[in-house]
């Protein structure tokens, strides 16, 4: 039975760092209550029950006790631990970079039920051995969208008029397309292909079954890799660091084919 100062939360362990010789401090997405840190006093001893539920990416429940700093984890039960992700450095890195979106994205104990559960399903999405790419792209377009960032694709942002021509301008300060015919292209535009801008509409109305259907030429990936990551980098101020890290497995793998 929960008391004033207990919990219970479903979450997907986002980050963890090792503290002294035995705890760990957990970053939780928390389905009920949002994104928030815990401490998991002894995980990392042998055979401690905190042990797995600990591990980056499990998805499990976790019974909490509010502390004065941080909450404590008292008792987890791991419900996925997603042994296909942790055995391939690929998903590894597109599973952290979503994490990290999250991290950047979301407030402290600011709950959003459908962001959680597209999380979690872009996780089992992974764990099935669906494109990574394709997952990553499905996940940062679904976040946006979810967050009020939703880029317009169907028409200017501007004029209001529908694509015409081969291929759009996207805006990343103003989210979204932008035709030469109502003013002068913003400086930070890109061009990309019809092709490309149809990819980002089906991604941002597709349903997770839908992904392992997906697929797109080495074209559209790259448009779509550069056009989001524009967009995302806008809204964060930043890079994150584990798409530079994808990127760069991408480029190895890339020249390991090319010997």
């Amino acid at each position: 039975m929960e008391s004033p100062r207990t919990y219970r939360a479903t979450a997907i362990v986002l980050r963890r760092i090792n503290i002294g010789e035995t705890d760990r401090i957990i970053t939780l997405y928390t389905r009920e209550k949002g994104k928030l840190s815990a401490v998991a006093k002894g995980a990392r001893k042998h055979l401690s029950k905190l042990a797995g539920p600990t591990e980056m990416f499990t998805y499990g429940r976790y019974f909490l006790a509010a502390g004065r700093d941080l909450d404590i984890i008292t008792q987890a039960e791991a419900k996925e631990s997603f042994p296909a992700i942790r055995r391939d450095l690929d998903r590894i890195a597109h599973a952290t970079y979503m994490a990290e979106m999250i991290n950047a994205f979301v407030e402290e104990r600011d709950a959003n039920y459908g962001l959680f559960d597209t999380l979690l399903s872009a996780l089992y999405l992974l764990e099935g051995e669906i494109d990574p790419e394709i997952v990553t792209r499905y996940f940062e377009l679904k976040l946006m969208s979810m967050l009020g960032y939703r880029p317009e694709m169907d028409r200017c942002l501007r004029c209001n008029a529908e694509p015409s021509g081969d291929g759009i301008d996207f805006s990343p300060s103003l989210g979204g397309r932008v035709c030469a015919e109502c003013g002068p292209i913003p400086d930070d535009a890109i061009h990309i292909s019809e092709e490309a801008a149809q990819a980002m509409r089906t991604l941002l109305t597709a349903e997770p079954r839908m992904l392992r259907n997906l697929d797109f030429s080495d074209e559209v990936r790259k448009e779509l890799f550069r056009a989001v990551r524009l967009y995302v980098r806008y809204r964060t101020d930043r890079d994150l660091k584990s798409s530079d890290f994808i990127q760069a497995l991408s480029l190895m793998g890339t020249q390991t084919e090319g010997e």
